[in-house]
């Protein structure tokens, strides 16, 4: 089983930092809380490093038995062994976040968390903080001496926005990227050039250097009939950026980025990664092997994780 590190891009609204949530959410890790129905605990380092934010992902699994293929007397037995009470099946996902430009690594193998389940979580805990800065903001708003219903229409305004992230995916894979895909809803592009759909709009060819254009897909079209055409319109196309819309098979929002980087940074095997991070201490993740290979993917790639990517 292969361990890889994935690229992806967070982006945030003016009004609510990356550091407030990620802050945060080392708080209440420093805490031992729990934040997850499905058993996984999110830890965030904001102090150790001056340039990344450092996380680790772990999903605990209620099973107490594993199975193992024995070989005997010219055969195979399944033999089942139990873990002791104070154990528990794991998985593991590391990630980190440059501080300026929100551009990430994600560790990731099959059956773990997913980068979007992992995105998922923060951006819990972004709608979390949002809704406590409405809140405060609204009884400033009603001390002062406005009504509240005015109070709670003023302070949404003013913490509008959302947390959006996006896969970093080379155009050349994107067609093996996009087959995961449960549903696939629109593609966005970015034209180097803009020709007029209409004569209404000839008056500006002239003048716009870039022209966006999205197409939305009708619920009832297949990844599978979608695939090849938008490929095909990506390659064909003078676009320097574009954006894949869909739905995976946890039924979560996801958007893909198409860059001209790797569709994944690094690969190791599952055996190596293990044996590395063999009696770690969780609150101790930020200086583990797999934290620090991320961070040298990072400087190996810093045209890419320390610019902001449009």
């Amino acid at each position: 089983m292969l361990i890889r590190f994935l690229g992806f891009l967070i982006e945030m609204p003016k009004s609510i930092a990356l550091n407030e949530v990620m802050t945060m959410l080392e708080e209440r890790a420093a805490n031992h809380k729990n934040f997850d129905n499905a058993s996984r605990l999110l830890f965030v380092d904001t102090q150790s490093d001056s340039e990344y934010y450092l996380g680790l992902i772990v999903t605990v699994r209620n099973q107490k038995t594993f199975c193992e293929l024995k070989e005997a007397n010219n055969s195979f037995k399944v033999q089942v062994n139990r873990l002791d009470h104070n154990s528990n099946i794991m998985e593991f996902n590391f990630f980190i976040i440059n501080k300026k430009s929100c551009v990430g690594l994600y560790q990731y193998y099959h059956q773990s968390c997913s980068i979007a389940q992992g995105m998922n979580l923060i951006k819990k805990h972004f709608n979390e903080l949002k809704t406590q800065k409405r809140n405060k903001k609204r009884d400033e708003l009603i001390n002062s001496g406005k009504k509240e219903s005015r109070a709670q229409k003023e302070a949404n305004k003013h913490f509008k926005g959302y947390f959006e992230w996006q896969l970093l995916v080379r155009k050349d894979k994107l067609a093996s990227v996009l087959s995961e895909l449960a549903q696939i809803k629109a593609l966005e592009l970015d034209l180097l050039y803009l020709e007029p759909d209409s004569k209404e709009f000839g008056q500006l060819s002239g003048f716009v250097k870039k022209q966006r254009r999205k197409f939305s897909f009708e619920k009832k079209f297949s990844p599978s009939i979608l695939i090849g055409p938008i490929v095909s319109a990506i390659n064909k196309s003078k676009t320097d950026s574009g954006r894949v819309f869909g739905v995976d098979e946890d039924g979560l929002d996801r958007v893909i980025k198409i860059q001209n980087n790797p569709d994944f940074f690094d690969e190791y095997d599952y055996d190596e990664v293990a044996t590395n991070i063999n009696n770690l201490d969780v609150t101790d993740f930020m200086n583990s092997w797999v934290i620090q290979s991320l961070r040298n993917v990072c400087e190996k790639h810093k045209a890419i994780f320390k610019a902001k990517i449009k």
